[in-house]
């Protein structure tokens, strides 16, 4: 299963963030402002949500008042680890995407930036070579 449940897909999407950026800064990656525009979709699809789903699963990392046979001491326990017990927990793995979100982000920003530039660039060369081919 993909997600905040599985420590390797969300090590994935840090890992994916962290060199998208590194593209980005390196000016090998560039974006136009509608491809933008859908990425910046998709990645505040997640941010919005993160607050949200952080809280909810801080709550559960708080061990239920479930009662006190040994069966419901075991259940809150559990849902404890599930949540926040362990690096391969929810709350770990979601933080570990948040980062690889946050820093794909940051890429599209500069990758947005690059295209641009490079869209000015082209445009002074036009314009220059068509003076160029006025004067002739």
């Amino acid at each position: 299963m993909a997600g905040p449940t599985n420590t390797a897909a969300a090590q994935k999407v840090n890992t994916g963030g962290a060199e998208l950026k590194s593209l980005a800064e390196k000016g090998s990656f560039a974006v136009n402002e509608a491809g933008f525009q859908a990425y910046l979709k998709a990645c505040n699809f997640f941010l919005d949500g993160y607050d949200k789903m952080t809280h909810d699963l801080h709550t559960l990392a708080s061990a239920a008042q479930m009662g006190s046979s040994t069966y419901a001491q075991a259940v809150a326990d559990f849902n404890v680890k599930v949540a926040n017990g362990d690096p391969q927990s929810l709350l770990p793995n979601l933080d570990l995407m948040h980062k690889g979100v946050q820093q794909a982000l940051e890429a599209l920003t500069i990758a947005r930036k690059n295209y641009r530039e490079t869209e000015d660039a082209h445009s002074v060369s036009f314009a220059e070579l068509n003076k160029e081919l006025n004067e002739q």
